[in-house]
């Protein structure tokens, strides 16, 4: 039933390895200084282009990023960047802590019966095991928070929280009083929205007025520095995460208030396009890997060492050498070539690849001079360095 290793599940697990020293302003824009080497992690796009006759028409996701705060603060950051419908439609992010029981990879979501949009989801069955979820649904006064808990494939939690956020970018914290008992885990939690100037991710689209889409919404890399949408941040104590580190797994969706689902998730469905999933999809069925992984604390020494990854020459005048290593068994493999500001230039899936010394060429003649970064993950592992091309 595991479908092949794709591009949209390379993204998502090129971020296996995030800094420990993360700087994030919570203001609903996911700005060019956040994405870099050692704050948001990319995770993966919607790159199909929004249309009015498709999808959920001129609103919906474009890219999410995830990050970690400093081993002080203990903080994860996740970020949707889109932007949301005012329709009681909703952004939603599943997450899979490590050691957490929920509901196991293609069980059926149990209904919560809490009164959220999470109630319409239940039947729906993840890429991946699901013990949470958050969603912010669109209202003309401000974007109102929702979570739900699974503590077993029949039981759920979910309530709607206050404040709401404010379509502005202001930051707000989750209400103590409301954050007890089974929603202990979102003590201290904080979020973020901002709005596009139109309403919608299309410039001057007629029904929502006049003025600026999306900034983020580029036909090439959408969700890219500039993004308005959602930020979260939350404290991975609060969760019970553990301090060992550890794999977190997410997914990003955008659905209506019965639990209709669009067709914006993230990592997206291959080949899908604008067609809307529905009701109850089975996400294990689906094209594509709706599930991936990232690290919530930081193993950058521990998986470089696993990698072993080089680059020589370098700097490079015609081309350069990238080794790596698959250690003791057949792992999946991608190498990503990213810009100093976060923007991926080139993306090869390797596939699976046998235990061993591999090797990678970068050629010059594909990519103007200038300073990259190139990550080779291997498997859950990943390993990033600098090079040069002159």
């Amino acid at each position: 039933m595991k479908k092949q290793f794709t591009l949209a599940a390379a993204a998502l697990l090129a971020a296996g390895a995030l800094s420990a020293q993360a700087q994030i302003t919570l203001d609903g824009t996911i700005n060019a200084a956040e994405i870099t080497a050692t704050n948001y992690q990319l995770l993966g796009r919607f790159t199909t282009p929004h249309i009015s006759n498709g999808g959920f028409g001129n609103w919906g996701l474009l890219s999410m990023y995830a990050a970690n705060g400093s081993a002080s603060s203990n903080r994860l950051f996740i970020a949707l960047a889109g932007t949301l419908e005012k329709s009681g439609n909703g952004f939603q992010v599943y997450i899979d802590r490590p050691g957490v029981a929920g509901v196991p990879m293609g069980t059926a979501l149990p209904n919560p019966m809490g009164m959220t949009m999470f109630d319409g989801t239940a039947g729906t069955k993840l890429e991946m095991d699901g013990d949470m979820a958050l969603a912010i649904k669109g209202d003309a006064g401000g974007q109102i928070p929702q979570a739900v808990f699974y503590t077993s494939a029949t039981a759920a939690a979910s309530r709607e929280f206050s404040p709401v956020l404010p379509l502005a970018g202001t930051a707000v914290t989750l209400a103590a009083t409301e954050t007890i008992g089974a929603y202990a885990g979102l003590a201290g939690a904080q979020m973020a929205y901002k709005d596009s100037p139109s309403g919608s991710l299309v410039a001057d689209f007629p029904m929502a007025g006049s003025g600026a889409g999306n900034p983020g919404n580029t036909p090439t890399n959408p969700g890219s520095a500039g993004s308005f949408g959602w930020e979260i941040s939350l404290s991975r104590n609060n969760l019970n995460i553990n301090a060992g580190g550890g794999q977190v797994k997410l997914m990003g969706a955008y659905v209506s208030g019965g639990g209709f689902f669009s067709s914006d998730v993230i990592p997206e469905v291959t080949g899908n396009g604008n067609t809307n999933l529905g009701n109850t999809p089975d996400f294990t069925t689906l094209a594509g890997n709706q599930g991936g992984s990232i690290i919530t604390l930081s193993t950058k020494a521990e998986d470089a060492a696993a990698v072993a990854m080089s680059v020589f020459p370098n700097p490079a005048l015609s081309q350069a050498m990238v080794t790596y290593r698959v250690l003791d068994r057949a792992a999946a493999v991608s190498i990503t070539l990213t810009d100093l500001m976060g923007r991926t230039v080139k993306t090869v899936d390797a596939g699976l690849q046998s235990p061993g010394i591999q090797r990678f060429e970068l050629n010059n003649s594909e990519f103007a001079a200038g300073t990259y970064l190139v990550k080779v993950q291997v498997g859950d592992k990943a390993s990033t360095r600098k090079v040069v091309l002159l």
